[in-house]
């Protein structure tokens, strides 16, 4: 069958789930079995303290598929509407690339923020801390709801 194909898909599965986790630059649209991993793993939309269901969600690449992002768990999270149009606004957001779905937020005015996922790959989800509570966010960031206690804008 190999010999008359016209082409291949590069696709990375998870070697004990067989969950898809990976289609490269190959293509853009989340496949069905991703998309499913991501629900699982975000639950939620991931910007600071948002609890809108992931379901509701846009699937966002973290790193824009034009540029050079690519269609992976560790470059994809749900984000409502609202906050997917926030890094357009000044927000800027990172992936961590160890496969954990946490994200840190960098507000216009230079503070970070970091969320964790509910279900990352190897099952270490956890609240994220500030570095000064003894916990361990990287580079300052604070965990999701610490934000609560700063003034607006956060």
């Amino acid at each position: 069958m190999a010999g008359n194909a016209t082409g291949f898909t590069r696709i990375l599965t998870h070697p004990e789930t067989g969950v898809t986790l990976s289609f490269g630059k190959d293509r853009y649209e989340v496949p069905t079995a991703l998309k499913r991993y991501l629900r699982y793993r975000d639950q939620t939309c991931r910007f600071i303290g948002c609890t809108r269901k992931a379901k509701f969600c846009d699937i966002d690449h973290t790193v824009p598929w034009a540029g050079t992002g690519m269609t992976t768990h560790e470059n994809l999270a749900h984000l409502c509407r609202s906050h997917h149009r926030v890094k357009d606004a000044g927000w800027a957001v990172t992936q961590a690339q160890d496969g954990s779905g946490t994200l840190t937020w960098t507000s216009p005015l230079g503070r970070e923020y970091s969320t964790a996922a509910v279900h990352p790959i190897g099952g270490k989800a956890g609240p994220l801390q500030n570095p000064s509570g003894g916990g361990g966010a990287s580079r300052g960031a604070k965990a999701q709801t610490e934000w609560l206690d700063d003034p607006p804008p956060f």
